[in-house]
C-alpha cells in the first residue's frame, strides 16, 4: 500500500460528507447515555456496535477500491504513526472508535448539548 493510497483512506474519513453523517448519528443515538450513571446496557452497547461499523465499513470500502488489505492498511498506519503525528493522531482516533468508554463519554457529550 502506498503512501497516496493511505492517504486517499484517510481522506474518505474526514469528508465533509462522513463527519455530518457520524455527527447526525449521534445526534440520533445520544439520547440514553445522558443519565446513565457508571452503568450501561444493551442498547449502549449496541449503538457502539453501530458506530464502529461506520467506520470499518467506510475504511473497507475505501481500501476494496484501491484493492488493498485490512493487513496492509494496518501495517502501513503501524508503521507511519512511529515518525508521523499525522497518523499517530490517526491510529490514536481510531483507537478511541474502539473504546467503549471513551464512546459513552463522547455520546453523553452530546446529549448534554441537545
Amino acid at each position: 500500500m502506498s503512501e497516496e493510497q493511505l492517504d486517499a483512506v484517510l481522506g474518505r474519513l474526514v469528508e465533509d460528507k462522513f463527519l455530518s453523517f457520524l455527527e447526525a448519528f449521534k445526534a440520533k443515538n445520544c439520547a440514553p447515555f445522558l443519565s446513565t450513571g457508571d452503568e450501561f446496557t444493551l442498547k449502549h452497547t449496541e449503538v457502539h456496535v453501530q458506530y464502529k461499523r461506520l467506520f470499518e465499513g467506510r475504511i473497507e470500502s475505501s481500501l476494496k477500491t484501491l484493492g488493498c488489505s485490512s493487513t496492509e492498511f494496518i501495517q502501513q498506519v503501524v508503521s507511519k504513526s512511529q515518525t508521523d503525528v499525522r497518523y499517530s493522531d490517526f491510529a490514536e482516533s481510531l483507537s478511541s472508535v474502539e473504546d467503549f468508554e471513551a464512546f459513552c463519554v463522547m455520546m453523553r457529550q452530546k446529549a448534554a448539548e441537545a
